[in-house]
């Protein structure tokens, strides 16, 4: 049973790849004429639908997107042969070449030094320091000595209390050892 099987299949198959060699293969010919264009050829015997050309050339654009077709003079679906032709085009592209792509990165580096100094230059300055200028506040002292807070007239500090009895906090000076 399974060997009645397995031969039925492959007859089928070896008479369907038989038919299919046996018919002629009529193709319409595509060829590159130039980077912009391509060449459209019927084969012998057919010319272009509504027209009499064999041969027909489309440039790349995306208006020329269609379905061209071959036929001889007696118009049936056995007499032609079609072919679709797909055209993908970018009307606002730049194409790029070395010369653009080295100077995109040469001038990326360029920038990227420059960038990289001027935060070094302001990085780097000193920090502010104080205004000298040749104002009394500069010049006098704020705070006072002690050799001055001894001598002082008006009292703006008190004296240490020597005695031990006091003993709230900043009254007598820590003993040191």
């Amino acid at each position: 049973m399974k060997w009645t099987i397995l031969l039925a299949h492959l007859l089928v198959i070896w008479t369907m790849t038989v038919a299919e060699d046996t018919v002629p293969k009529l193709k319409i010919k595509v060829e590159e004429s130039s980077s912009d264009k391509i060449k459209l050829s019927c084969p012998d015997g057919f010319h272009f639908q509504y027209t009499n050309e064999t041969t027909r050339t489309l440039e790349y654009k995306d208006e020329n997107t269609n379905e061209y077709v071959c036929e001889k003079d007696l118009v049936s679906d056995e007499n032609q042969v079609k072919i679709y032709v797909k055209f993908r085009t970018c009307d606002n592209c730049v194409e790029l070449d070395t010369t653009a792509a080295v100077g995109m990165v040469v001038g990326d580096l360029v920038a990227t030094v420059l960038i990289g100094v001027a935060v070094y230059s302001i990085a780097s300055q000193p920090k502010a320091t104080l205004i000298t200028g040749k104002k009394t506040s500069s010049k006098m002292g704020l705070i006072n000595n002690e050799a001055s807070a001894n001598e002082d007239p008006i009292g703006n500090y008190q004296p240490l209390n020597k005695r031990r009895m006091d003993r709230s906090e900043y009254s007598t000076l820590p003993e040191r050892r």
